[in-house]
């Protein structure tokens, strides 16, 4: 990597931090003249992941900071065997999904799309009983986003001719990555998600595209089984810190190159949510009036 293309950049306390915002769909072993060019934009840590799945690293520098890191990964050979691996309860949500005549496709980047996800993202200020981030935005947000060039597709979900989710997925190197899934919570009911998710993994197989990434695990317990449920297992891998600077080191020493839910211990996210539920609850009283 000889550039800073994709690259993020962005102040974290004293220090400037950087993060390839492609990290899970291309290789991140920094060379020298890439470490050139963050040293000139003045970069105090730059963090990266090894791609263990597909590409392991051979080369690691004992002066990178290294820690533990997951995702949530399928390896999927053909849509048969995801089908007969996920189990009866599975298969069973996406025939029911078809039976109430939910259908998905490939859609190409249309006005008619980005006005399907701007009522998605409007329709509710709280998913999954936490603030939604996308609530709010204004069509023209959603129609720059729509018609931004990916290395990717958009596969949407038609009820009775309506758009009732989405997914965008994003094709890397040996990947698939499920950007976003949403769905309008009015048709819970017809297990839209399962629906998309299929199709995406269908397209996946299609490709020849070995592994299929959906986020993380260990953050939300719900989404956590609806992804195993799926044929998503917890993948680990090492997330590394390049410190370039004097300020980098001592933002390492203090451990603020992590993100603050990297750095809870999982029975405490899992005490801390009732809380973190109910202050949700109240922004979200705040936000209506």
């Amino acid at each position: 990597m000889a550039s800073l293309d994709g690259i993020c950049i962005r102040k974290r306390f004293f220090f400037k931090f950087a993060k390839d915002t492609k990290e899970y769909e291309r290789n991140n072993s920094p060379t020298d003249d890439f470490i050139k060019l963050l040293r000139k934009e003045k970069v105090d840590i730059y963090t990266f992941i090894e791609r263990r799945w597909c590409c392991p690293i051979v080369n690691s520098s004992k002066k990178w900071l290294k820690t533990s890191d997951n995702i949530a990964l399928a390896n999927i050979s053909t849509y048969e065997e995801w089908m007969a691996q996920v189990g009866k309860k599975t298969r069973n949500m996406i025939r029911k999904a078809e039976k109430a005549g939910v259908k998905t496709q490939n859609v190409e980047p249309s006005d008619e799309l980005a006005e399907g996800i701007w009522k998605i993202y409007n329709e509710t200020p709280i998913r999954q009983e936490r603030p939604f981030p996308h609530y709010g935005e204004t069509l023209e947000q959603v129609k720059n986003m729509v018609f931004s060039p990916i290395e990717g597709i958009y596969i949407a979900a038609y009820f009775e001719d309506e758009m009732v989710g989405f997914i965008q997925l994003i094709f890397g190197d040996q990947i698939g990555v499920i950007s976003q899934i949403l769905a309008l919570q009015r048709h819970n009911d017809k297990a839209v998600n399962n629906s998309l998710l299929a199709k995406a993994i269908e397209i996946c197989a299609q490709r020849k595209i070995q592994w299929v990434m959906y986020g993380r695990i260990g953050n939300h317990p719900s989404l956590d089984k609806f992804k195993e449920s799926n044929g998503f297992t917890k993948y680990p891998l090492t997330r590394y810190f390049l410190v370039l600077t004097g300020k980098g080191k001592l933002a390492t020493t203090l451990g603020l190159q992590r993100e603050l839910k990297d750095i809870l211990p999982q029975w405490l996210k899992l005490r801390l949510l009732p809380l973190y539920k109910l202050v949700s609850k109240i922004n979200n009283r705040r936000i209506i009036t």
